[in-house]
């Protein structure tokens, strides 16, 4: 079971990935237009979406191969 606090840091350090990647690019100049333009902002909502997915895929498998490892170990 993953806590509230480990919700709460995926998702910020996902949309943190989303606003460093969508300043990354070269026709952005100012947050302003990341966060305000509705193209910026779909493609921020589905990089956040998708680094969310990455996160939580990583947990479930480190929990998973955890479980297993302590189940064979006995």
């Amino acid at each position: 079971m993953v806590s509230r606090k480990t919700h709460i840091t995926i998702f910020s350090l996902s949309l943190f990935t989303a606003i460093v990647l969508g300043l990354i690019n070269y026709e952005t100049k100012f947050v302003s237009e990341l966060l305000f333009t509705k193209e910026n902002l779909l493609a921020l909502i589905v990089y956040s979406l998708l680094f969310m997915a990455t996160a939580y895929t990583g947990i479930w498998m480190y929990i998973e191969a955890k479980a297993l490892l302590k189940k064979k170990s006995f």
